[in-house]
């Protein structure tokens, strides 16, 4: 974090902002964890009208470079004080949609520091599983990887319905890198004890 020569006089008016700001009402399910969240617009919405009232203005700017997309966020006092956060996050290596994924992550990045800056709270305690939220840039498994665990859900008799639903995905192509490894050990124990 950055921060002006002086930050009096934002901070009296941050932490004023804080006593009247609220947590902004979760209106989104993801999709992939069924956890709900506020999104990037209902957060604004609750921080807006505060900050605007207490002096304060909040900004984002987003910036991609190399391999990496970058979000600072800025919150500016009527006074010229300022406190910024600057995070970025490499872009996947093989994506199928540049811009879309670098704006998912742009918008991902944008919800926390909004959240950071203002001390709010706009998502469930999950134990850190967001992390593995495809809108953030984790890639999936090859076809070919899809396939071997296709194939050895058959081998082993496994129930493909059940597979998905334990691993919370609709189809196998979904899955990441780590639960392609965890998915690949479990069937190989569970073949083993059928061959015994």
């Amino acid at each position: 974090m950055e921060q002006s020569e002086n930050i009096a006089e934002i901070s009296a008016a941050l932490s004023k902002a804080q006593g009247e700001i609220r947590n902004p009402g979760k209106n989104i399910q993801n999709t992939f964890l069924k956890n709900k969240y506020a999104d990037l617009t209902s957060i604004l919405n609750c921080i807006r009208p505060v900050a605007a009232a207490n002096g304060l203005a909040f900004m984002q700017t987003v910036e991609a470079y190399g391999d990496r997309v970058a979000v600072t966020s800025q919150v500016t006092h009527t006074s010229g004080q300022w406190i910024r956060q600057v995070a970025s996050i490499a872009l996947p290596t093989q994506s199928k949609n540049l811009m879309q994924d670098l704006s998912s992550m742009a918008t991902y990045i944008k919800r926390i520091q909004s959240q950071a800056l203002f001390a709010i709270c706009g998502d469930e305690d999950n134990d850190a599983e967001e992390l593995t939220d495809r809108s953030i840039g984790i890639e999936n498994i090859s076809d070919q990887k899809a396939a071997h665990i296709d194939a050895m859900i058959d081998s082993t008799k496994s129930s493909k319905a059940k597979f998905l639903e334990i691993y919370n995905v609709s189809d196998l192509k979904q899955l990441t890198e780590d639960q392609y490894d965890r998915a690949v050990k479990q069937l190989q124990t569970k073949k083993q004890k059928q061959v015994k």
